[in-house]
């Protein structure tokens, strides 16, 4: 069973109903956040622009897309999960098939210092993004602790 440490979901990194127009803007402010809250490296933005245009994030969950952008280690400092939900959703190409574009709303940045941390963390992401109670209530959170609350209750999640 995959097990994720509760720790890596970071209250203070949740971003609800963010209007931007496209995933250039998005990533622009979550690195200028990121940055500032001291988890990345400068080197961050950049690394992750260019992964993302070579290694699309979108996974076609149902009932909704959700986008998984993230970076090699070495442009992060300490290990986070940004939980971010737009306002709008933004087109995000799909993982592994980049001619199929999604319209996405919940973005999950990834920083991981090991690279063999994502896999875990990825298998239970992937398990509640596919429970449609769970996108629900996600959906319908109105603060960065309900959504916190949400997240936290993903199976597979353990207390530091």
């Amino acid at each position: 069973m995959a097990a994720m440490q509760l720790d890596l979901l970071k209250p203070d990194l949740i971003r609800l109903d963010w209007e931007v127009n496209d995933q250039q803007e998005f990533f622009e402010r979550i690195a200028a956040e990121l940055l500032r809250a001291g988890y990345i490296r400068e080197t961050f933005h950049e690394a992750l622009v260019e992964r993302e245009r070579k290694y699309p994030t979108a996974l076609p969950t149902m009932p909704e897309a959700v986008a998984i952008p993230h970076s090699d280690v070495e442009h992060i400092v300490k290990p986070f999960i940004a939980p971010v939900r737009l306002a709008r959703p933004i087109d995000w190409r799909e993982m592994g098939n980049d001619d199929v574009v999604h319209p996405v709303r919940f973005i999950f940045v990834l920083g991981f210092v090991q690279e063999d941390r994502h896999v875990e963390v990825l298998q239970i992401m992937l398990q509640a993004f596919q429970d449609p109670a769970f996108m629900e209530q996600l959906s319908a959170a109105q603060t960065p602790d309900e959504y916190y609350r949400v997240l936290s209750g993903m199976s597979g999640i353990e207390a530091a």
